[in-house]
């Protein structure tokens, strides 16, 4: 009797241990028995929507442009390191050169500019047009005169204006008048100052011939805002 149970203990200790042995651990999941392609993966993705800017057409050309510029731009200086000279170009929409400018100072004793020229030519070197200033200054160092005048391709003058200026004692601007060649008043505009600040601007027109054909005047608040407008 002790030998039968000792031989069924035994078998069912020899059972269990080879079921321990087996090592059967639990199926993994199963695959699909579908396969999906990668184009079908892609076609379930969220549309993504394009991206809206405020940028309009060609800004990016603009950017480039004058980027352009700038890198064009080469400076000269005189021993007391006024601009003597600048050059630049202009490019058009695909970028291409559209003018070549060039720009040339002068100075008197006193390293205040008193001459500034500006031409432009095609890109093959040939003259569009010019202009020059001519400055005046008082003993203050304050520009009291511009003189502007206008050239076309070949030397003709097609501009001239003489621009003459009024300061208080502040050095501030208050009166500016356009006169013609024929010393004819054009435009005149004042500035009225009250606490340091620009309180209004009165604007006068002529004919050319000295005959007003019309006054406007423009009030700010301490903002710079314009709060009345009178036309007379």
């Amino acid at each position: 009797m002790k030998n039968g149970l000792s031989y069924f203990m035994g078998f069912l200790f020899l059972l269990t241990t080879a079921c321990a042995g087996n090592g059967q651990k639990p199926e993994k999941d199963p695959q699909p028995k579908v396969k999906v392609t990668q184009e079908q993966l892609k076609s379930k993705q969220p549309a993504q929507k394009a991206m809206q800017t405020d940028a309009k057409p060609g800004d990016d050309k603009k950017f480039d442009r004058g980027q352009k510029k700038r890198e064009s731009i080469v400076d000269k200086f005189d021993n007391f390191g006024n601009l003597v000279e600048r050059t630049e170009n202009d490019y058009d929409k695909q970028g291409n050169i559209r003018f070549k400018n060039r720009y040339t100072y002068r100075y008197d004793e006193k390293q205040r500019r008193v001459e500034q020229w500006f031409y432009q030519n095609t890109p093959d070197d040939m003259p569009v047009f010019s202009n020059v200033n001519h400055m005046k200054y008082d003993d203050k160092d304050q520009k009291t005169e511009n003189i502007f005048i206008g050239y076309d391709a070949v030397g003709n003058e097609t501009n001239w204006a003489k621009n003459v200026y009024k300061y208080n004692n502040k050095g501030r601007v208050t009166e500016d008048v356009t006169y013609n060649k024929e010393g004819f008043p054009l435009f005149r505009v004042s500035y009225n100052f009250e606490k340091g600040l620009l309180a209004s601007e009165s604007f006068v027109y002529y004919d050319g011939k000295g005959n007003i054909t019309e006054k406007k005047t423009l009030k700010y608040d301490e903002y710079g805002t314009v709060i009345q407008t009178i036309d007379k």
